[in-house]
């Protein structure tokens, strides 16, 4: 039984069909237009769900009122952010005890409410202005555990953001400083960038707390090296004359590299913190500008940092001679004694050598009765060659001497360290 399969010829498309008598070819066109339309429509509208879509996602994270899902789901992701920096915290050895179980339930609202802005608002570089409940949950409320370092001009901790930053808070010890001040004086700081300088990521001012945010840098400070560690695995000569450069050209950019210079007035080896490859940063700038010019220099002379003219400023205020302005070229006098430090690893004040307790007197009798050779760290393994050590010698006695006119600028200072100088300053 064979059946015949109509072929489709040009006679054929023109016969009438029995849909209403319309002709085939007709039939086959209104076909092929529906189905071109439908996958048109289909197209098209694809193309607007995914655009409000991402209208809606946008409205969402610019508008300032956010819903209240949106609230709860930043509060669960909060709380998963937060029970993951405690863990790193614990594995980094800083013990976090129960009291955080116990204060998390009355903060959950006012660290979720932070953690909205952090959201909504776009991160910046530096200027960021720290809520006093989101340093409260990175610090532990400032736990004891968390102390890294205390000073004269206040206590650092080490603290976790939301964003698993790791950070080094410093809680200043004033409350007497105007916000506008503060404020100022972070907007002025906040831009500097260098390598051989701690970086400032913000700022908390909220009532009395004066509260800066640093980056961390976890190698322990200059002091910590110099005279805390044992005597075993001390800084070797090529350490601490990398150091000294690097000291000297983040002191030359705050002087000399930017519009506005910054003078650092606390210039020691507890503002010198160390990175693992031993790479100098400095901190604490202008810090004691909040203290008053009084007490910054009075810590400062009780260290043995202080350039000798203020003490005849002290000798002179009976006489109510005006105040000596600080400048450039006493950061200059205190780095000259850090590097006296660097070199022979005793303290700037003595005072368990009473004939030459101070550093500086007994560096000028040593190298004047030529005895350079015995200044050095004895705790050192690997010695100079006496001209390297005659060189920053040089150098060092250069940046303290007792007129301030004479002493060099930080980018002679550089310029000096540089072994081209070489037989110039043998010379002299």
């Amino acid at each position: 039984m064979s059946s015949k399969v109509p072929s489709l010829t040009v006679e054929n498309l023109f016969k009438p069909t029995p849909f209403f008598h319309i002709k085939l070819w007709i039939v086959i066109l209104l076909i092929f237009s529906l189905v071109f339309l439908i996958t048109i429509f289909i197209f098209l509208y694809f193309i607007l769900c995914s655009r409000h879509k991402r209208y809606r996602a946008r409205y969402r994270i610019s508008s300032p009122n956010v819903s209240q899902n949106a609230y709860n789901n930043t509060s669960s992701l909060d709380r998963r952010l937060l029970t993951r920096n405690l863990s790193e915290c614990e594995m980094m050895g800083f013990r976090y005890g129960p009291a955080m179980s116990a204060q998390w339930s009355t903060r959950t609202s006012s660290v979720a409410s932070d953690a909205d802005s952090l959201v909504a608002r776009p991160r910046d570089a530096w200027r960021k202005m720290f809520s006093m409940n989101e340093i409260d949950v990175a610090t532990n409320g400032f736990s004891r555990a968390n102390v890294i370092g205390s000073g004269e001009y206040g206590t650092v901790y080490c603290g976790v953001l939301f964003d698993n930053t790791r950070v080094a808070v410093k809680k200043l010890l004033i409350s007497s400083c105007q916000a506008e001040e503060f404020i100022a004086q972070m907007e002025a700081i906040g831009h500097v960038r260098h390598k051989n300088i701690v970086r400032l990521l913000g700022y908390c001012v909220e009532g009395v707390h004066r509260i800066l945010v640093y980056e961390y840098v976890d190698n322990k400070n200059l002091q910590h090296w110099l005279h805390q560690c044992p005597q075993q695995i001390r800084l070797s000569w090529s350490m601490r004359m990398n150091i000294i450069q690097g000291i000297a050209k983040g002191l030359a950019y705050l002087h000399e590299g930017i519009e506005q210079k910054i003078l650092h007035r606390s210039l020691k080896p507890s503002n010198i913190m160390l990175d693992h490859q031993f790479n100098p940063k400095i901190t604490d700038f202008c810090i004691a500008n909040f203290f008053g010019p009084r007490w910054g220099y009075t810590v400062m002379e009780s260290l043995g940092y202080l350039a000798p003219e203020f003490d005849d400023d002290d000798d002179d205020d009976d006489n109510e001679s005006s105040p000596i302005t600080f400048n450039e070229k006493h950061d200059v006098y205190s780095f000259g004694i850090l590097v006296m430090e660097i070199i022979t690893g005793k303290a700037p004040i003595d005072h368990h050598h009473e004939s030459q307790p101070y550093l500086v007197e007994w560096l000028k009798s040593m190298v004047a009765t030529e005895r350079s050779g015995d200044v050095l760290d004895p705790t050192l393994v690997e010695l100079p060659c006496s001209i390297e050590l005659k060189r920053i010698l040089l150098i060092a006695l250069r940046c303290v001497d007792v007129d301030e006119e004479h002493r060099p600028n930080m980018g002679d200072v550089i310029h000096m360290l540089q072994p081209r100088d070489l037989l110039l300053q043998l010379n002299r």
